[in-house]
């Protein structure tokens, strides 16, 4: 599987100061949600105030729940103009911002109602991850309840926060808060050095680590990197507020909850803008990380349990150097926007501008991006890509490695 070179990091996208929290209806006890977990992103089917069945991922980074701008449009809304933003979660550059009162979302057998959430256009994050997003289920969701995210299961577990004691023997982080979203201690390690810091935990963020370009700078992280003759790929975040510059590359190892997380895919950020030029924090971590874990969010208590699930691993990225772009509302077929140097697919004669046509005699009709990702992650594997270049069908061969 692929990773997607414009990743998507939408970090507190707008922490809305509410009045109150609204009313609950929910079943008594702990509550069950199941969710799709595809390319490490929680989808969640969500109405809002009653609507037809929305596409929303779970973002533990955010300072509130959010709804697509096009969404509140077409499910009329009323809007309140918060005009243009600068710093509204990852990218360089400014988005428009509006809020809408008194929401009512329903998650699986769950209903409140939200009395502020932030509109937000997700048009440029919803090509990024090849998936329609219709909005955000942020800190509005997740203060109303203690939620457990078992990745493993694939489900969400609700606990009534009156009642929630924690008893077992997982990780207690304690935790502060940054715009809204959970920031807990880790430990960034490059050859024999280590470096502590504190990171936001970010779903639906899908590598494992990015550091912030205070951090990456304050410390010479990028230059002890080549220090150690790691390769460095360039790379782009994409959020809410357009593109932030980044090296994708390896650390030695990040610590989190007392587990090492061994090579993990590591983004050094050139932002000079939003949030990962911010100073509030070191870092953020995703689902490379997240996956080895039974996660608990007790925005009550202030803390994020970490219970360990499995074995981490060294994880792995895009093995054919492709990175590609679609459009909506159907995210297919794929169209190549940058060959990565020294790479199968550059060796194979793919160019930018082509357009995927078939894998492995699997047609592009069929493959979102994701999918596609997941067939150029498969180390030592060989592949038969045809792509049209210009109303000609151009055949290629290559073999998958790792590139970093």
């Amino acid at each position: 599987m692929r990773r997607l070179v414009c990743t998507v990091c939408l970090l507190c996208v707008f922490a809305v100061a509410t009045s109150g929290q609204g009313p609950i209806k929910s079943p008594a006890g702990l509550i069950e949600i199941p969710f799709r977990l595809i390319d490490g992103v929680i989808w969640l089917q969500v109405r809002v105030n009653g609507s037809r069945p929305l596409n929303f991922p779970l973002d533990t980074a955010a300072g509130n729940d959010v709804i697509d701008r096009a969404r509140a449009v077409e499910l009329k809304l009323a809007l309140l103009e918060a005009g243009i933003q600068v710093g509204a979660g990852t990218g360089d550059g400014s988005t428009r911002i509006a809020v809408t009162d008194n929401v009512d979302l329903s998650v699986g057998p769950v209903s409140y109602t939200n009395p502020r959430i932030a509109v937000v256009p997700h048009d440029g994050v919803s090509r990024a991850y090849g998936e329609q997003m219709d909005g955000l289920l942020g800190r509005g969701f997740l203060s109303r309840w203690v939620v457990t995210v078992d990745y493993r299961q694939q489900k969400l577990i609700l606990h009534p926060n009156k009642t929630f004691e924690y008893t077992a023997s997982g990780r207690v982080l304690p935790a502060r808060f940054v715009r809204g979203g959970p920031v807990v201690a880790g430990t960034v390690v490059l050859g024999e050095k280590e470096y502590l810091g504190e990171f936001l935990i970010d779903a639906p963020f899908r590598r494992a680590v990015a550091l912030t370009t205070p951090f990456v700078q304050k410390f010479g992280l990028l230059e002890a990197v080549r220090e150690n003759k790691q390769r460095l790929l360039f790379d782009e975040l994409t959020g809410v507020a357009g593109k932030s510059r980044s090296w994708m590359g390896r650390a030695t190892a990040f610590r989190i909850a007392g587990t090492t997380i061994p090579q993990p895919i590591t983004e050094f950020t050139q932002a000079t803008g939003g949030s990962m030029a911010s100073q509030e924090m070191s870092g953020i971590v995703g689902y490379e990380v997240l996956r080895y874990f039974r996660i608990t969010f007790d925005f009550h208590h202030m803390n994020v349990i970490f219970e360990k699930s499995t074995e981490p691993k060294p994880g792995d990225a895009d093995m054919a150097g492709i990175v590609w772009d679609c459009d909506p509302p159907d995210f297919v077929p794929l169209k190549v926007i940058r060959i990565r140097d020294d790479s199968p697919a550059s060796e194979a004669g793919i160019l930018v501008g082509d357009v995927l046509v078939s894998i492995d005699g699997l047609p592009a009709s069929g493959l979102r991006k994701w999918k596609v990702a997941e067939l150029l992650k498969r180390p030592g594997a060989q592949v038969a890509m045809v792509v049209n270049r210009g109303g000609t069908k151009i055949r290629a061969k290559f073999t998958l490695r790792c590139l970093l």
